[in-house]
């Protein structure tokens, strides 16, 4: 029973790095992964990692190669319209209700942040952090939690395509640039608690995301 359990603890391991490393785009799009290369770098045996792998491709992340691996499944325009179509009829809307509902002490913390972030070297982890919490500020506090549940779900499968455009050498820099200051225009219009100026604001920074990605998808940014 002790082994069994110290498997599983190694397989979950194994599944939430691989999934981690995908989501973030360090795995790009398209790029295989070995088994027997994971396995090496892990210190495991291939089983583990075969594994983690079947349940990846269950989750839509990767593709099998039988006997050799993976592939990274791509990343398409109809994924990146169908995700910043949802996300645009939520995320709007949930962020007006929750104007008069967030705290001033996080609207402070995050602003800070994320002004370090521009005025700091560029720290990638920081960067995901504050973005995944400014967009968590906009409907957590929110009473309806199916709302909130269906928000959560849209963010958990679109995370790999909000952060594409950053991964693009090509869009980077600008990329950065954009999103920071149109998360600092939101907070500044947090602080007045004015709902629809929110809303408006909120719905205009996913349209540009949802530019970023396909620029960046296209090569044409």
């Amino acid at each position: 029973m002790a082994t069994k359990i110290v498997s599983l603890s190694m397989r979950e391991q194994i599944y939430d790095a691989l999934r981690d490393l995908i989501l973030k785009n360090t795995y790009r799009p398209n790029s295989v992964l070995q088994i027997d290369r994971l396995a090496e770098e892990f210190g495991v045996s291939a089983t583990p990692v075969r594994e983690a792998l079947v349940r990846l491709e269950a989750d839509g992340l990767v593709n099998l190669i039988p006997n050799k691996g993976a592939m990274v499944t791509d990343i398409k325009e109809e994924d990146i319209r169908n995700t910043w179509e949802m996300r645009q009829l939520l995320e709007p809307y949930a962020a007006g209700r929750s104007a008069t509902l967030i705290p001033g002490s996080e609207i402070l913390e995050l602003e800070e942040k994320i002004l370090s972030l521009r005025d700091e070297p560029f720290d990638n982890e920081r960067y995901v952090e504050c973005d995944a919490r400014l967009h968590e500020i906009l409907f957590i506090h929110l009473a309806n939690t199916a709302l909130v549940d269906m928000i959560q779900r849209v963010h958990q499968r679109s995370i790999r395509i909000r952060y594409f455009p950053e991964g693009s050498g090509a869009l980077h820099e600008r990329t950065v640039h954009e999103v920071i200051q149109e998360h600092l225009a939101i907070l500044a219009a947090i602080r007045t608690r004015d709902a629809a100026r929110i809303s408006e604001l909120v719905l205009e920074h996913l349209k540009n995301g949802e530019k970023r990605a396909m620029a960046a998808l296209t090569g044409k940014g």
